[in-house]
Parts: structure tokens; C-alpha cells; sequence
């Protein structure tokens, strides 16, 4: 797979796409921030492609969420401020 390098922190939903990192189950692990909570989980490929596609921006997260190797995080609405945003798991080819 070639390199892709990403920069911008606002992401477009085709880069976005390209970050998950998809399980040998076909499963993607994700962290949903509940009022500061981060609530770890496992969606289907088809889920998380469904909510890029509904969310309101896609962003690369800052050192931490990169640290958890969680960098694309999926803001659902205009007035997201810090809560209920989807940290997804990604390729570490695309850091």
C-alpha cells in the first residue's frame, strides 16, 4: 500500500476513510467521548463509513489521540465542543 500523508486537521470524508483500521473480523475499534468518558467499542466497517458520511467534519485528533493510535475522531453536529465525539482506530502507515 502506498504512503498517504495527511496534514490538514480538517479531514474530507475520502481521507477519513482511508485512515480505519479494519480487524481480521472485519471490526473497527473506536472510543465514544461521553461527557469526558471515553467508552471503548467495536463497530463494523459499514458502520463507521456511515457515520463519516453523516458526520458534520472529520478531523485528525491531537498527540494523545494519535498516541492511542485513535487519530480520525468524527464530530456528528456543529455543536460537538468536546462531547460525543467517535475516536476511530487507525492505519499507522498514514502517520
Amino acid at each position: 500500500m502506498k504512503k498517504e500523508k495527511i496534514d490538514k486537521a480538517i479531514l474530507t470524508k475520502e481521507q477519513a476513510k482511508k485512515m480505519i483500521l479494519v480487524n481480521d473480523e472485519g471490526m473497527v475499534h473506536t472510543f465514544y467521548n461521553v461527557n469526558g468518558v471515553l467508552i471503548g467499542g467495536d463497530h463494523s466497517k459499514k458502520s463507521i463509513l456511515k457515520d463519516i458520511e453523516n458526520a458534520f467534519e472529520c478531523r485528525k485528533g491531537g498527540k494523545h489521540a494519535k498516541a492511542m493510535k485513535h487519530e480520525l475522531v468524527i464530530i456528528p453536529t456543529k455543536e460537538w465542543l468536546h462531547k460525543n465525539l467517535l475516536f476511530v482506530e487507525t492505519k499507522e502507515e498514514l502517520k
